[in-house]
């Protein structure tokens, strides 16, 4: 079971986040090390005209297709979904990549994400480190946090 915070929720929430029943994790769950160190390896944060009317928050994460495609629908959906209340999204990407995007267009994670947990946005550099919260849990959190790094 995930606790759940309201640090900063009124601010992150969009009415469609609302209307949706997003929620924010405790970063005390080994779940939440677990889907940083997926975000800190493939994942990418992008925020399209903020504050506009027709602005876009997108939280994506490449997958190769079809090697990656089952933890993409068994590991990744179910976490993201109960992490956040939302359920993601797949679409294929570039056929040049050959490859699947698990995506959540949330403002609300968005935010957490980098305001909450500290990860930029853009996508992931090549040198990536273990955010802070991680290794102020312990041992089995960076751990989690490796494997979902790998």
């Amino acid at each position: 079971m995930v606790e759940t915070t309201r640090l900063h929720s009124d601010a992150f929430l969009s009415n469609s986040d609302k209307h949706r029943g997003t929620h924010f994790p405790s970063i005390t769950s080994d779940d939440v090390c677990l889907e940083t160190g997926i975000d800190v390896g493939d994942g990418t944060h992008i925020v399209y005209k903020p504050g506009i009317r027709h602005s876009s928050y997108t939280y994506s994460i490449s997958q190769r297709y079809p090697d990656e495609w089952f933890g993409g629908r068994f590991v990744l959906y179910p976490l993201l979904s109960k992490l956040y209340g939302i359920s993601p999204r797949f679409r294929k990407s570039s056929p040049r990549r050959n490859g699947i995007c698990v995506y959540l267009n949330s403002r609300a994670v968005l935010y957490y994400k980098c305001q909450t947990l500290g990860l930029s946005r853009g996508e992931r550099s090549w040198v990536a480190s273990i955010p802070p919260f991680v290794k102020t849990r312990g041992r089995n959190s960076i751990l989690r946090f490796l494997e979902g790094y790998q």
